[in-house]
């Protein structure tokens, strides 16, 4: 049997001379008798989705049909698969371009005038799998994933460098509660000082004389180490020839200096600006984390394991003093999103109102503050 698209038709030549032709245009099926019949069911009873696929004379065609019974949920019915092709149009010309296969969980955002002319040639050279991540990755950085796929290596493979270019970590974004996936590659690049060549050739050579078969623990581990070392000193060695036990030196030399990172990258976040006074009230940001657990042991509250919150940039700690004792505890405060969410006295205990009315004060001052600064900008 042979099946092809023929204008508007799905044509099914049999091998005794028969045809049967499904109309994507009007949903209705012409029989072996060359009249309109109910359906396909009937004319294609021995027919498989698989032998569909298999049998179209455009393979890509036949893997577009794939695709489709596949985001459709393993349907089985030849006619409904074929009944749900139109609403899949942008991804039938996708795949007529060459494109292998395309990898989404729920749904691929672009059209093919979204992707790159170099990234189709690519896909079709390599048989990459096309995802959301990868093109979007791959526009942060196209000239570093097509010197990928052309340098000469000793060990790595295209599945290799697809698992190299598409191994991510989650990351939130600062003051919002907000994740997105960043591929380990384009960081080490853009954050760590990586070159594209240098760190494809490093990977290459860990792969062939340290026996590190898997890539995606090996991106980690690079990035693991990358982000160690740039904290103990930025002219760190990037390509290390030894790279397992570096990596085993910069974490003991990491441990040994882990509080005092801490403490940097803490008071990297500390904002006097968002101090304020009201009447006899001033609202004060620590100035290390040391004040913060200072503050738990005062008032008997679990502040002190928000000091990871903070430095992350998921929420910011402030205290509520009186202003005539500023170093005596009296209200905790967490803020998200420029907003008081928490704020109790000593054991979790409820403000008082008067306690209320100055954190709904703070609440609106620093709320027009920041409509003020954003409207400047």
């Amino acid at each position: 049997m042979k099946i092809y698209k023929e204008k508007q038709f799905l044509v099914f030549d049999f091998e005794d001379g028969k045809t049967v032709k499904y109309d994507f245009a009007t949903k209705k099926s012409i029989g072996k008798s060359g009249k309109y019949v109910k359906g396909l069911n009937s004319q294609l009873r021995d027919l498989s989705i698989d032998q569909l696929c298999e049998y179209c004379v455009d393979k890509q065609y036949g893997k577009f049909l794939k695709y489709v019974q596949r985001r459709e949920g393993n349907i089985y019915n030849i006619g409904t698969i074929l009944n749900r092709v139109p609403y899949y149009s942008k991804y039938e010309q996708i795949y007529s371009a060459g494109i292998e296969d395309i990898v989404d969980t729920s749904n691929f955002s672009y059209t093919i005038n979204d992707i790159p002319k170099a990234l189709i040639r690519l896909c079709r050279e390599h048989e990459i799998k096309l995802s959301n991540n990868f093109l979007t990755w791959y526009k942060e950085n196209p000239d570093a994933h097509l010197l990928g796929y052309n340098l000469k290596y000793i060990s790595l493979t295209d599945n290799d460098l697809y698992r190299i270019f598409t191994t991510y970590i989650s990351r939130r974004k600062p003051e919002t509660y907000c994740y997105e996936y960043m591929s380990y590659f384009n960081i080490l690049l853009k954050e760590y000082g990586y070159t594209a060549k240098g760190l494809l050739n490093y990977l290459d050579y860990c792969k062939t004389f340290e026996a590190i078969d898997d890539i995606n623990f090996l991106m980690k581990e690079i990035y693991d180490y990358a982000s160690m070392m740039k904290k103990i000193s930025p002219k760190f060695d990037k390509y290390p020839r030894h790279f397992l036990t570096t990596h085993k030196i910069a974490c003991r030399n990491y441990n040994r200096l882990k509080e005092q990172f801490i403490e940097e990258d803490f008071r990297k976040r500390i904002d006097i600006e968002m101090e304020k006074t009201f009447g006899e009230y001033c609202f004060i940001y620590p100035k290390s984390t040391q004040d913060i657990k200072d503050e738990a042991v005062s008032q008997n509250n679990c502040v002190a394991s928000y000091i990871k919150r903070v430095i992350d940039g998921q929420c910011h700690i402030m205290f509520l003093r009186k202003k005539e004792c500023p170093e005596k505890s009296l209200v905790t405060i967490e803020v998200r999103n420029g907003k008081i969410v928490q704020a109790l006295q000593k054991f979790n205990n409820p403000l008082t109102t008067e306690q209320q009315e100055v954190v709904d004060k703070w609440n609106k001052w620093y709320a027009n503050k920041t409509k003020d600064t954003e409207s400047v900008g």
